[in-house]
């Protein structure tokens, strides 16, 4: 019987592979093992199972289509482009600045819009405060260095 010859030839190819790939099918197995245990595996059958065709050719054409592949290109360049700016020492110790206390900076904000100060009868004082001189020649440098850069990119 021909039939039975060729699916042992085929049998016989696999099980070859598989032999020659062990220690690869092993670390695959691991990493199966592994989303499965993090319940990932599940969700992957969740997801799959509760949608219908329809849905599952809606995703294939939106992630297919021209708007998505110019929505990632732009997401990669900006990327790239913090990637590039945090490799910088001072720009990343600037961030890491802001981050590490964005949450005192929005509770200053907050505070400041929700319960202004009237500082017209000690202005003199505040102008001469050296955190007020300091926020001040930021923001105008950030003014200026924003200005720049909107001359370059805009028509």
């Amino acid at each position: 019987m021909p039939g039975k010859e060729i699916k042992k030839d085929a049998t016989e190819t696999v099980l070859s592979r598989i032999e020659k790939n062990a220690e690869v099918i092993d670390s695959l197995l691991e990493i199966l093992e592994k989303l499965q245990d993090a319940d990932i595996v599940d969700l992957m059958k969740s997801v799959s199972n509760n949608y219908l065709p329809t849905d599952v050719d809606f995703f294939g054409k939106f992630f297919s289509s021209k708007e998505f592949t110019i929505a990632l290109m732009k997401t990669m360049n900006v990327s790239i482009s913090i990637m590039g700016a945090m490799a910088s020492e001072k720009n990343s110790d600037l961030i890491k600045g802001f981050m590490f206390n964005f949450e005192t900076i929005t509770d200053n904000v907050q505070e400041a819009v929700h319960n202004p100060k009237k500082y017209s009868p000690k202005i003199r004082k505040f102008i001469m405060d050296e955190d007020y001189k300091a926020s001040t020649a930021v923001l105008m440098a950030l003014m200026l260095s924003i200005g720049q850069i909107l001359k370059k990119i805009t028509p």
